[in-house]
């Protein structure tokens, strides 16, 4: 086992509490939070995700961004980081920088779910409709049980024009949110 430096374990109590006030929709205490996790640990990347993901859901989308970088130049091979600076520049209205972030975070992990789905959002904002269920068809193969994919193939394939099986996909969106425990720990959520 990985011996801890004193002030990582702090690290790592703060960045818990940062989620539970995430949960509970407590954004600024937890951005506080993060922040007493990164003046103690500054080459926590997961503190830096996580201070990224809650500007986020603050509106806050330029510092997220900026915050985002910080991640990705802390540890360029964190997919986690790299799908988050996808959504924050779809978010921006930038889909092809958020398109070539989507590729990033596939290039490190190519079986990421979130990435493959996002993409396939920004796929559609652009209208290139195609590739885009290819992308959410990829997102389900490897996350059978993941609604926001399902829910982003239906209305893929409603823009289409296949509505029948736009309707199918939308009933297994429904049927997984159901079963879904409601948690996004690590990653942006969908349709902000």
């Amino acid at each position: 086992m990985k011996n801890l430096s004193f002030s990582q374990v702090d690290a790592g109590a703060w960045i818990d509490k940062d989620a539970i006030l995430d949960d509970l929709k407590r954004y600024e205490e937890a951005l506080r939070e993060c922040d007493k996790t990164i003046r103690s640990d500054p080459g926590y990347v997961d503190a830096w995700i996580n201070k990224g993901i809650l500007l986020y859901l603050l509106g806050r989308y330029e510092e997220a961004l900026a915050i985002s970088d910080t991640a990705i130049h802390l540890d360029p091979d964190d997919g986690m980081a790299w799908n988050n600076r996808g959504s924050i520049l779809q978010c921006l209205g930038r889909y092809e920088d958020a398109l070539s972030a989507f590729g990033e975070a596939l290039r490190c992990n190519p079986e990421y779910s979130d990435a493959w789905n996002n993409r396939g959002s920004v796929l559609s904002c652009l209208e290139r409709y195609e590739e885009a269920l290819l992308s959410c068809d990829q997102a389900i193969l490897f996350d059978p049980e993941y609604s926001d994919a399902w829910n982003n193939r239906g209305n893929v394939l409603n823009c289409l024009g296949r509505y029948e099986e736009a309707l199918l996909a939308f009933d297994k969106a429904i049927q997984f949110e159901e079963k879904d425990t409601g948690t996004t720990a690590g990653r942006i959520p969908p349709g902000r």
